[in-house]
């Protein structure tokens, strides 16, 4: 279709997409440049439309000033009008009556009243050379004068819209993306040549991402807004559960091990760091939350119902918690499996940092807090303990 029409119609403006989830995005990729001078801006934009248009995977660069329109100029030399008794007020009726019309009187036909109205024929309205023998009166000379006696029409082109953003004229270039290639990998290879760009502009010229880059920064910082106190809820809880600051820093500690399989994750997929991936990140902290919880818990009940040491309660607790963590993890792994396997564009980063931070933070959870929970409270361990184990 975008093939058809860009070899039949290429004025058209062709887009096509899939059906979206949550707030449509008209263009994914934007860049809005800000200035005072019309003319400048159209010169800035210019090398940045040349350069989308030689990036690999977009199409459509366009800009939401659109083309220039045609504007009709009646020129009106003030000397030559003086001298003929017209004013500008003259040109202007005149005018308005032999290309829009003067309304005269009405024809009651009925209970319908139609408008009768004074105008020029339409060829003459149409022919911009006939239109310098319109005839302009002079109400305060009452005498008539053709037009091209007391102005100069001209044809000018001149811009249909002009959008302001902070009261500042802003002109958007905007752009579409082909399937299998995604907004922020054009980003990346056009952002920093559009950072070096700007450095030689004008001072009081500049330029801003608009599109998904603009939607998923504003989501993020909405979410860091709300993070410290989510974060303040969480510590408050735990030290209310556990009823002690070490056990709960324990558990906090953990949390950055997914971080390293996030890492690892989109590395080897090939994924983008998104919105998506930091609502998976979140999503990831509460299940590795949730193991430290557990583990730290059987500990608690292998020192205090049990009557164990504290070594020997940290290898039962490690021992006992071992299966449910592990079937915990795959479970949640092999739920997030087809949404990474379907390349769904919303939920494959999501599920890509919860598998692999997931699968890295198990591991290292088992290994981490024990270790901390020694170093926390003194734990010591010797031979005994492992052979005690070993026998029971």
């Amino acid at each position: 279709v975008t093939a058809y029409a860009a070899a039949k119609y290429p004025d058209m403006e062709v887009k096509l997409r899939k059906m979206e989830n949550g707030t449509p995005i008209d263009y994914p990729i934007e860049v809005r440049v800000t200035g005072d001078d019309i003319d400048k801006l159209y010169e800035l934009i210019k090398p940045i439309k040349e350069k989308l248009l030689s990036t690999q995977g977009i199409r459509d660069v366009n800009d939401d000033w659109g083309p220039k329109t045609k504007k009709l100029v009646i020129d009106v030399d003030q000397d030559r009008a003086r001298r003929s008794g017209v004013t500008n007020s003259d040109v202007a009726l005149s005018l308005n009556t032999g290309l829009s019309g003067l309304q005269m009187t009405e024809y009651r036909e009925g209970n319908d009243s139609i408008p009768v109205e004074l105008r020029s024929v339409s060829a003459d309205r149409e022919n911009l050379n006939k239109l310098d023998g319109l005839i302009v009166y002079a109400q305060g000379s009452d005498t008539s004068v053709p037009l091209k006696q007391v102005a100069d029409v001209n044809l000018v082109w001149e811009e249909a819209i002009i959008k302001r953003l902070d009261r500042t004229r802003t002109i958007t270039v905007r752009t579409l993306h082909l399937p299998g290639v995604t907004a922020t990998e054009v980003s990346d290879k056009f952002l920093p040549w559009l950072e070096e760009e700007s450095k030689n502009w004008p001072v009081g010229y500049s330029f801003e991402m608009g599109g998904e880059m603009e939607t998923s920064t504003d989501a993020s910082a909405a979410i860091g807004a709300k993070l410290p106190i989510s974060g303040m809820l969480i510590f408050l809880l735990l030290v209310a559960q556990f009823n002690s600051v070490r056990k709960t820093l324990i558990i906090l500690f953990t949390i950055p091990l997914g971080l390293i399989g996030v890492t690892f994750g989109l590395i080897v997929a090939d994924s983008i760091f998104g919105f998506m991936t930091i609502l998976g990140i979140i999503s990831l902290a509460g299940i590795i939350i949730n193991n430290a919880i557990v583990l730290i818990d059987r500990i608690n009940i292998e020192r205090d119902d049990n009557g164990r040491s504290a070594a020997e309660a940290v290898i039962e607790a490690c021992q006992q918690r071992l299966r449910p963590i592990i079937l915990t993890t795959c479970t949640t792994v092999g739920g997030m499996l087809p949404l990474w396997i379907s390349h769904d564009p919303m939920f494959e980063t999501m599920a890509i940092s919860i598998i692999f931070g997931l699968l890295f933070a198990t591991l290292l959870t088992l290994i981490i807090v024990p270790v901390l929970y020694s170093i926390f409270f003194g734990v010591k361990y010797d031979k005994t303990n492992f052979e005690r184990k070993a026998t029971s």
